[in-house]
Parts: C-alpha cells; sequence; structure tokens
C-alpha cells in the first residue's frame, strides 16, 4: 500500500496492481464517505444476499488481519444488502448501533465476483449522499478500464465526463438551474446547436430548458413542435435518430424538421427505474447541423440521461410545493444582517422568538363545536281512538291545526248498524222482558232483563265511538308526520300514531358534545348555531341543561345540551332541523388551543 494518503481522483489513473488499488481504493472510499473504518468483501454471483461474502481487506489495516474484520451479515442487515445489490448504493443503521453503514457494490464486466464496500460513519458525521456513495463506486470502473484494451480508454474517458456532468447537476439546488446546466453541457461535448430538456407536466411535456437560454418560449409553435418530439420518444421509450431512426413512429419529428431545419436529431427518453415501477420523466433533444449521432455518442447520451434523471426527478419533486419555495426566497432575500449568524440577526432572531412567544400565550376566544337538532317539548301524537277506517282527513305536512280542531274522522257506517241492531235487541228484549213478568215467568223475566242490559252496553260503545270518530288535536301546533288524507279508505288499528303535532312556539336546539368537551361546558354559556337551511346567519342561544345521559354518535360517545334562544326564534324554523352550533366556554392561550388535543392523547396513551 502507497504510504501517501490515496484520494478517489488520483485512483481514476491508478496503473498499479489490483490488490493495491482495492487496499488504496478501500481507504480512499473511507475517507471520502467520512468513514472510521471500512471493509471490502467478495463473493460470487447469484447467491442469496447475505451469504458467500468474504473478507479482502480493510482499513485501517487490523493488528490480527482480516481475521479480525467481522463478517459483513454481523454488522449490516440482510435488508440493506438486499438493498445495495438492486440499487449498487444504500446507507442505514448498523446491527451494533451507534454508527451508519454505507455499502457500495461493484460487479466487474467480466461477472465473476461482486465486490462491496462497507464503509462504518459515526452518526455524528451523518448519512452521506447517495452522489457522493456513486462517486465511490465508480473508481473501481476507471480502474477497470486502464486494464482492458486501448480501445476502452475513451470510455474511460467518457465515464469521467459521466461523472463530472453529474457532480455539476448533484451540486445544483434548483431544477431549472441544473436542467440549464446538463444540456449547456451536452451542446459544448458534442458540437450542438442545441440541446433541450423537456419534462413531464399534468397534460403533457412542456420545455423547461434549451442551451443558452435563460428563458424558455414555451407556447411558440417551435416549442410545441419540439415537446411532441419528445413526447413520441417518451411514448415509444425509445431514442429516435434523425433522419436514420429505424423502426419507430417519427411523425412529430418529421413535422419539427419541416418548421426548423435542425440538421441531425437526437430524441432520448428521460425515466427512472424498471418495468411497472418505471417513472416517465422527460425527454433530451439533441440537434446538429454537422454530422449524424454516432452509436458510441447515442450509447454515451443514454448513461448521462440515466445518470441524471433520478437528481432531476428530485428537484423538481423538492420545488413542488409552493410554500417551500416561499420560504426559501424569504430566506434568501432576507438581508445578511438579520441572519443568526450576524450580531444584529441574533438579535432580531431573539426579538422574534419573544414575539412568537407572547403571540402564543395571548388568549383567545375558545369554543366547544358540536351538532344540534332543533326539538319541541310539546308533541302530541294523534292516533285513532278504536279500529276502523279513514273517512276524511284536512291536515297537511306543515299545516297549522288549533287545539280542538279535527284531525281526521273515521268511517262511521258500521257503527250506524251496530247502533240500529243494538236499538232493536233493546226494543225486543224489552217485550220479553213485560211478557215473563206478565205469566209471572221470573227466571225467564232475569235473563230478558240481563238481556236488554247486554244490549244497552252495546250502545253505549257505539255511541261512544261515534262521538268520537272525528280525532281531534289535543294541541295548537303544526303537522310534522302523517298525511291521512293520502290514506282515505285505509285500516288503522287502535293506539296506530296517524298524525304528529308539534308545538313551535317554544322551540330548542339540543347540541350533541363530545364527552371529550363537555367537562368545559356550563349551564348559562353563550351559544351560537348556525342551521343547514340557512347558513349566511347565526343565532344567539343559551345554555339551559346538560343532561347526563351519554349516546353514540357517529361513532363518538356524546351528551346532549339543552339550548335556547335568548330571543323569539323565527317563524320558520321547524323541529328536526338540524346545523351546527358553538358554545363559548371562554378564552384560552393560542398555545393550548393548537396542542390540548395532542396533549391530551399523550396523557391518555401514555399514563401507566
Amino acid at each position: 500500500m502507497s504510504e501517501s494518503i490515496p484520494s478517489l481522483d488520483d485512483l481514476r489513473g491508478f496503473q498499479g496492481q489490483p490488490n493495491e488499488f482495492w487496499q488504496q481504493w478501500t481507504e480512499a472510499g473511507c475517507r471520502a464517505l467520512h468513514g472510521e473504518f471500512a471493509a471490502l468483501y467478495t463473493r460470487l454471483p447469484g447467491q442469496p444476499p447475505t451469504q458467500g461474502w468474504s473478507v479482502v481487506n480493510s482499513w485501517p489495516v487490523l493488528a490480527g488481519g482480516t481475521q479480525q474484520v467481522p463478517a459483513l451479515t454481523a454488522t449490516v442487515a440482510g435488508e440493506l444488502v438486499q438493498q445495495t445489490l438492486e440499487q449498487e448504493v444504500a446507507a442505514g443503521q448498523v446491527l451494533l448501533g451507534g454508527w451508519r453503514a454505507a455499502l457500495v457494490l461493484f460487479r466487474p464486466q467480466a461477472a465473476d465476483r461482486e465486490l462491496l464496500l462497507c464503509v462504518h460513519v459515526p452518526d455524528a458525521a451523518g448519512v452521506p449522499a447517495e452522489g457522493e456513495m456513486r462517486l465511490v463506486g465508480w473508481v473501481p470502473r476507471f480502474y477497470e478500464q486502464t486494464r482492458n484494451t486501448h480501445d476502452n480508454e475513451r470510455q474511460v474517458n467518457q465515464y469521467s465526463q459521466a461523472l463530472e456532468l453529474l457532480g455539476k447537476v448533484l451540486e445544483s439546488e434548483r431544477f431549472d438551474q441544473a436542467a440549464l446546466g446538463f444540456v449547456n453541457a451536452l451542446t459544448e461535448r458534442y458540437g450542438c446547436e442545441q440541446v433541450s430538456l423537456a419534462w413531464m407536466a399534468r397534460d403533457g411535456l412542456r420545455l423547461r430548458a434549451v442551451s443558452h437560454s435563460e428563458k424558455v418560449q414555451r407556447r411558440s409553435e417551435i416549442s410545441e413542435l419540439l415537446e411532441e418530439a419528445g413526447q413520441e420518444a417518451l411514448l415509444q421509450g425509445k431514442e429516435i435518430a434523425w433522419p436514420d431512426s429505424g423502426k419507430v413512429v417519427t411523425r412529430a419529428h418529421r413535422q419539427y424538421v419541416e418548421a426548423a431545419q435542425p440538421g441531425h436529431m437526437l430524441t432520448l427518453p428521460l425515466t427512472y427505474g424498471q418495468d411497472k415501477r418505471q417513472d416517465k420523466l422527460g425527454a433530451i433533444v439533441c440537434e446538429r447541423q454537422a454530422s449524424a449521432f454516432s452509436a458510441a455518442e447515442t450509447w454515451m447520451l443514454r448513461l448521462l440521461c440515466d445518470q441524471v434523471a433520478r437528481p432531476l426527478r428530485d428537484l423538481e419533486k423538492a420545488q413542488r410545493n409552493v410554500f417551500r419555495r416561499i420560504g426559501a426566497e424569504m430566506w434568501r432575500s432576507l438581508p445578511r444582517q438579520l441572519r443568526p449568524m450576524t450580531a444584529e440577526g441574533r438579535r432580531f432572531s431573539i426579538g422574534l422568538a419573544l414575539a412568537l412567544l407572547l403571540l402564543m400565550l395571548a388568549p383567545l376566544p375558545y369554543s366547544v363545536e358540536g351538532s344540534f337538532m332543533v326539538k319541541t317539548d310539546d308533541m302530541a301524537f294523534v292516533g285513532a281512538p278504536f279500529d276502523g277506517y279513514i273517512d276524511s282527513s284536512n291536515a297537511t305536512l306543515g299545516a297549522a291545526v288549533r287545539a280542538g280542531e279535527t284531525v281526521f274522522s273515521l268511517s262511521v257506517r258500521e257503527l250506524m248498524l251496530e247502533r240500529a241492531a243494538a236499538l232493536a235487541d233493546i226494543a225486543q228484549n224489552s217485550r220479553e222482558v213485560e211478557k215473563r213478568r206478565a205469566a209471572s215467568q221470573l227466571s225467564e223475566m232475569r235473563i230478558a232483563e240481563a238481556q236488554v242490559e247486554q244490549a244497552q252496553a252495546k250502545l253505549e260503545q257505539v255511541e261512544f265511538r261515534l262521538k268520537h270518530a272525528s280525532v281531534t288535536s289535543p294541541i295548537s301546533g303544526v303537522v310534522v308526520e302523517g298525511e291521512p288524507r293520502k290514506n282515505l279508505g285505509g285500516a288503522v288499528k287502535r293506539g296506530d300514531t296517524v298524525v304528529k303535532v308539534a308545538r313551535v312556539d317554544r322551540l330548542y336546539a339540543e347540541i350533541s358534545v363530545k364527552e371529550r368537551d363537555i367537562h368545559a361546558l356550563q349551564v348559562g354559556q353563550d351559544a351560537s348555531i348556525m342551521l343547514v337551511s340557512n347558513p349566511n346567519q347565526t343565532y344567539d342561544m343559551r345554555v339551559r341543561r346538560i343532561t347526563p345521559a351519554a349516546g353514540v354518535k357517529d361513532g363518538h360517545n356524546t351528551f346532549p345540551v339543552r339550548a335556547e334562544t335568548t330571543a323569539p326564534h323565527p317563524s320558520w324554523w321547524r323541529p328536526g332541523m338540524t346545523g351546527v352550533a358553538k358554545v363559548h366556554v371562554g378564552y384560552r392561550p393560542l398555545a393550548w388551543v393548537l396542542t390540548h388535543r395532542l396533549v391530551d392523547y399523550l396523557r391518555l396513551t401514555l399514563w401507566i
């Protein structure tokens, strides 16, 4: 091992033996990822994720050699190894705790083995960036290429360019900045007149960056044709080269060529992921007059697109949230004197914190909310006094009735016949009594007298039913249920409710208050209600009674609270109306208003 401290840049052109390279790469990777210990493992491919790994070397070199290096499965979870095998890089907590493991996988082109670099990073150093880990993973590729034929040296240079370009993209803070830098770099390196980036939007691709142009004319005819060309390549999932396009659809490219005359075109789709999880992100359109794009250039451009697809996607997602963008711009526009790293900024921050504290302690009116229903205490259930049939009725829903007013009448035809029969029985039995008395037949006379009394009782029953055949309302109010006039001739049984009459001059609101808020309510508190039928107006109420009878409503335990109006209620109110009510329980600090639900939940959950 060289005595000088190796770096990733130094290892790109390393010409020594493999054993020395892997030892220096282990040390350089550990330093690049800010680790304190690194171990290099190898195995034959095709085995389960956690099996077959053996130690190659470590840094720092342990006194006992590789025998002292712990096995991979003793420090790294199997899920993290599986993630590394799928994505080539991964980072996560080690099994021993207090450390993080940064894993970098390298598969040689010969595919005869797999190499896995495991760097132990202290928790204080943070999680290594994915770009840094990928930079470490790229170094063995350069070394592998230098050991191949002279023809492959050109590919090594191309990898280096891709690495530099990827580093520039990763250094960008905003999507537009990264996109413009990417297309400008492609323009310079491949001699293009113009390189454009179209990115996925809700209604298709939208032009987001054009080389050497700060502003993009998105709504011009040329830009629309360019977006359609990118959409054409993205939908087919293939590179489209003009004029040699192969077996792909090039209708949009033909239209763009006729309008812009770009000479030679190469459109590459930008995607991330594989199979069903593949995200279609956008397309890169390269234009060059001098010559067509070679196969090597197409391959290299494809590689570059694959490498920058995810960073561009992450940057674009990061700036989607308008609130985060506004916050970042406010911070950027904040004068340097007011930032926390200066004395003025610290004073400003302290003052802002005190103002925020005072705001959180400021008392605000607090109300308990709940749904309510308009009800009345005076409700009459008007039913049938005997079995019969409805003969007539003038009652309709919503109609006002007075106490003693007929609501409906039952048919009396059968009762009249029964009355006539009862009278006839009385007359006949009375004559039979006189006849038996004249004949001095005492026992037969008693029987006849009993029959007279029985007929008289039946007559009284019939007379009672005739008298009550017209059913009246016991109270003055409004018909809220039942329309007997729609059921003329229908049979009713004794005791069946035919009409329901409610008194509407003394209505009140029954508020359903959840159990968690019932402790804050007291009789006499002010309340406000808003009805569904008229949400433009609120009405003042006052709590009159809190009923200690719980019920379940919408999956919550609730208590009924009676509230009455402080002024005469409108005449159009009817029992059964619903709405939202607020009971004013006093003033509470803003901090309590924002956090008391969470505090109550934690108290109930964590209480032992």
